[in-house]
């Protein structure tokens, strides 16, 4: 049997550590075809915005981090619910973050665009489960 693969991921995490081993064990389960790593989350809206109209250009799915400098992943998201309406693809966005505090996975179900929410580290099965189920 086939594993899905899912072609385009995105990770949005300013701490390379973290951003290193979420690419490491996408690579290591052969979940993605390209995965591109952003270290602030403006960048990666500019991208977006840039490329709108671009479906080949947009991730299937963005591994994003809650608690970064100067745009964080909330932030992130309420632009992005700004931008979706515009975009040529659905994206499904998976936070990643070291919190499990109450307020913070309350605060991630206000958003429909994100689809889970997942405590740092994160495992191989826990990730290619995150993936299949999301992507």
């Amino acid at each position: 049997m086939t594993r899905k693969r899912i072609p385009n991921i995105w990770i949005i995490d300013d701490d390379p550590m973290s951003s290193f081993m979420l690419k490491r064990l996408a690579e290591l389960g052969e979940l993605a075809d390209i995965i591109t790593i952003f270290n602030h989350a403006r960048g990666a809206l500019d991208y977006i915005e840039e490329h709108k109209r671009d479906y080949n250009q947009l991730p299937d799915v963005i591994l994003l981090d809650i608690y970064m400098p100067v745009v964080n992943g909330w932030d992130f998201l309420n632009r992005y619910r700004e931008l979706r309406p515009l975009l040529e693809k659905e994206i499904s966005i998976i936070l990643v973050s070291s919190s499990d505090h109450p307020r913070d996975l309350n605060q991630a179900k206000t958003y429909e665009e994100v689809k889970a929410y997942v405590t740092k580290p994160v495992s191989l099965e826990r990730l290619k489960e995150l993936l299949l189920v999301n992507a």
